[in-house]
């Protein structure tokens, strides 16, 4: 029986012969033929060692191909930085397959999840609390990501037009023809009615000050449908690839109110989701968004399902879906611009369902997604 002092060696001689050997294959293919056969000599010599245990002289043959290998490979230039470099290689790769595979990470852009999930969104605030000062504001946005905002004139004139922006979440102010101020949508939307185009502003004059609430962060679980269909209920991310009326080749979330062979209906007189005749009970999240509850305590109450109302698009309320066509539906059925202006989803465009909110972590919402 070995000692713990004899078992150690082994062990480290064990753990010396893999480093070593990784470093030849690594080299072999450049090294002369005697010179390979000599190494492949050694290593065999130091097998050996370590199967029959001679623990005495097992460091000395170690360090004699060690010193041997040392001699004969080309030397790595920055040796430490190349080790990094692979380390750093090896987990973006790891990475990048987690996410096109697994789970993609996905930002809430608008409000028409609400109050669900969030979009990016804003709160009018007079001035910034203390909070809001120094380098306290970057641990106040790490933890909850909000972050205190001012938007100024840069020079006198008048605004030209409000439009959308480049930024997901936001619109914009364009004044003169040609100064851009972003602001988030839900504060361009109402700045447009207190400020029209053709209102004249000041130099230096304030917008908009408040603060800036980042949309949820969360998962898309892209491998779980590889096992199963689609759910009635489950909040979804799906491509807008050749969907009418949308920007192409963008993701939006909305919720699964219909599957295929469905027959669903949004009737004025109700505010229930009516699938195959039936107000939709199950999951218990669709009846909730129809008794018009609230998801967590200080968040407003679901609007329930209704038809759209002043619409100057058309809208549809009655759908009978057929093979590979899904019904993307908003809780936030007044601010929502989903199936009933565009029609159906396609399964091929289908990413997956939204599964964990995971930031802001002191968001009400952190956490698994209904």
């Amino acid at each position: 029986m070995m000692s713990v002092r004899e078992f150690l060696t082994v062990r480290q001689a064990k753990k010396a012969l893999r480093a070593m050997r990784n470093d030849f294959l690594l080299h072999e293919d450049v090294l002369p033929p005697k010179t390979r056969a000599a190494l492949a000599e050694r290593f065999e010599d130091l097998r050996q060692a370590i199967r029959c245990r001679e623990t005495e002289d097992l460091d000395g043959v170690v360090a004699t191909l060690r010193a041997e290998l040392a001699e004969t490979l080309p030397r790595t230039r920055w040796p430490a930085a190349a080790e990094w470099f692979d380390v750093i290689v090896s987990a973006l790769a790891v990475a990048f397959c987690f996410r096109a595979y697994y789970y993609q990470p996905f930002q809430i852009p608008t409000g028409s999840m609400q109050p669900t999930l969030y979009g990016i969104h804003a709160e009018e605030a007079d001035a910034p609390s203390a909070w809001d000062k120094g380098p306290l504001r970057f641990l106040k946005w790490c933890a909850t990501g909000e972050r205190y905002q001012e938007v100024r004139v840069r020079a006198p004139g008048i605004v030209s037009a409000y439009g959308p922006s480049e930024k997901p979440g936001y619109g914009t102010v364009l004044v003169n023809g040609r100064d851009r101020y972003d602001l988030p949508s839900d504060v361009a939307l109402g700045l447009r009615r207190t400020l029209p185009p053709g209102s004249r502003v000041a130099m230096n004059q304030c917008l908009w000050r408040g603060y800036v609430r980042s949309g949820d962060f969360l998962f898309v679980n892209r491998w779980v449908w590889n096992f199963r269909h689609p759910r009635l209920g489950e909040t979804i991310v799906f491509s807008t690839r050749g969907l009418p009326m949308l920007p192409d080749n963008q993701h939006y979330i909305k919720r699964l109110c219909g599957r295929p062979g469905d027959t669903v209906e949004l009737r004025p007189d109700s505010s229930y989701l009516w699938v195959n005749g039936r107000p939709a009970t199950e999951p218990a999240r669709l009846e909730e968004i129809a008794e018009h509850l609230r998801p967590w305590p200080g968040a407003p109450a679901y609007p329930g399902y209704a038809p759209a109302q002043g619409s100057p698009y058309p809208t549809q309320t009655r759908f009978a879906l057929g093979p590979g066509e899904y019904l993307a539906l908003g809780d936030n059925s007044g601010n929502s611009l989903d199936s009933r202006y565009w029609g159906t989803v396609p399964s091929r465009n289908l990413l997956g369902p939204a599964s964990f909110v995971h930031w802001p972590f002191a968001s009400p919402r952190w956490g698994k997604i209904r």
